[in-house]
């Protein structure tokens, strides 16, 4: 093992990320079964990891929504984590994929047969290209749901599809995810959550009712933007909607704020990024600088 290895911590062992892999005999649940949650969380100043309670409890919510037993209490992830991060720390920022995989099956063959497996799978943080946040983003629409919506599950069946099909299609770099019921309810996309801004100049986002992802980062914008004098509201978003909208932006724990400045055939505004989304990156930028929670 290199000094310079990244170290990933993998169900009980610590060894070189480039190295970790899964004995799939020993997790058939979670291999054959897909009975997997995971988190995708960053560090910043000096190894601190953003919103680490929030991914905390997102994540044992979702394992007992899914009646999944873990091997520790939040106290034993949150160390896991700490630990992780403190033995990375020379590295810089860190991305850190923390997983739990079903495990070993019971007789039935897709029971567990005892608690979950857990991974944090560490790499270099590596933001998205500039030019995202200077020129923005396309996005083409797929109708698709979520199994278990509220739920990080590692099932991205339906984001592969989008990204072979409606993606190609579009010439966009990401897919939005709209209900199956009319094409038209805007959701979520494959790894983000969206907002939008109307003519009033209030943010909106689609409402948390079963359909979408509680996402880490559209909570602190939800935070921090009307403590700033920024109206924010939960509210449905439909294609049709577009046209009339000023703004439009994604935002996730490995992007921050990203403009979007075409859905399907649409161009949302100008066409280029909004002043509004200049001013909500400014000030998250300002909110994670002075970040200090561990």
């Amino acid at each position: 093992m290199s000094e310079n290895s990244i170290l990933s911590y993998a169900n009980g062992n610590y060894i070189p990320t480039e190295t970790v892999s899964i004995n799939v005999s020993g997790d058939m649940v979670g291999t054959f079964r897909g009975y997997r949650i995971f988190s995708a969380c960053r560090t910043l100043n000096q190894g601190k990891v953003f919103r680490l309670e929030d991914h905390i409890e997102r994540l044992f919510r979702s394992a007992e929504e899914l009646a999944m037993k873990l091997p520790h209490n939040r106290e034993g992830l949150r160390g896991l984590i700490n630990n992780v991060v403190e033995k990375n720390r020379h590295h810089g920022d860190l991305l850190l994929e923390i997983m739990y995989s079903g495990g070993k099956a019971a007789p039935s063959g897709v029971a567990p047969e005892g608690p979950a497996h857990v991974y944090v799978i560490v790499f270099p943080f590596t933001p998205p290209p500039d030019e995202w946040y200077i020129k923005g983003i396309s996005l083409a629409s797929f109708p698709y749901e979520r199994q278990w919506a509220n739920v990080k599950l590692l099932n991205y069946v339906g984001g592969v599809l989008a990204h072979q099909t409606v993606v190609k299609e579009y010439d966009a770099n990401e897919a939005l995810f709209v209900a199956t019921s009319d094409s038209q309810t805007i959701l979520e996309g494959t790894t983000f959550s969206l907002f939008a801004v109307d003519g009033n100049d209030k943010v909106i986002t689609p409402p948390i009712n079963g359909t979408i992802l509680d996402g880490i980062t559209r909570k602190v914008v939800m935070e921090i933007a009307p403590k700033h004098g920024i109206a924010v509201e939960e509210r449905t978003i439909k294609l049709a909607d577009l046209p009339k909208i000023n703004e439009v932006f994604i935002t996730s724990s490995t992007r921050n704020i990203v403009p979007v400045i075409r859905v399907d055939k649409t161009v949302i505004g100008k066409g280029i990024p909004g002043k509004m989304v200049k001013r909500l990156s400014d000030i998250l930028e300002e909110y994670q600088k002075n970040y200090s929670q561990p």
